[in-house]
């Protein structure tokens, strides 16, 4: 979860529970300016610890905690033959995860040569997108 939408829920839970921006920093043991900060996703450095803190307090998920579920709900996606094309063509795990994204008329490619067909076009169209 990008720290944006982990601001936003911050502060839809801190008004749905009537914290004032105040409690909610004292409670936590911040400042009201570095709680705004959150709240509005520019803050610096957000701490793992902090973080957690303000999931326990307001019951709501982690940034961190999320990234996790989705890291492991992302290689589930990922078919076998993509997996195989992957390994032996050494992509970037950015780049597995976008093809695994990719479908057409519900139909994915069935094994590790129409990936890598697929990818090459991919890439060979960026490529020449980025020269213009």
């Amino acid at each position: 979860m990008s720290l944006d939408r982990f601001g936003e829920n911050v502060r839809r839970e801190r008004k749905k529970q009537e914290y004032s921006q105040e409690e909610l920093a004292e409670k936590v043991d911040i400042s009201r300016t570095y709680l705004s900060q959150i709240e509005q996703g520019r803050a610096q450095n957000l701490s793992l610890r902090l973080a957690q803190h303000l999931s326990t307090v307001l019951g709501i998920k982690s940034p961190y905690q999320e990234d996790e579920e989705d890291e492991k709900k992302d290689e589930e996606d990922i078919p076998q033959s993509l997996r195989e094309f992957a390994e032996a063509d050494g992509l970037p795990p950015e780049d597995v995860r976008m093809l695994a994204g990719i479908e057409y008329r519900g139909e994915r490619p069935q094994d590790p040569q129409q990936w890598r067909i697929l990818y090459n076009v991919i890439k060979t169209a960026s490529e020449s997108s980025n020269k213009s």
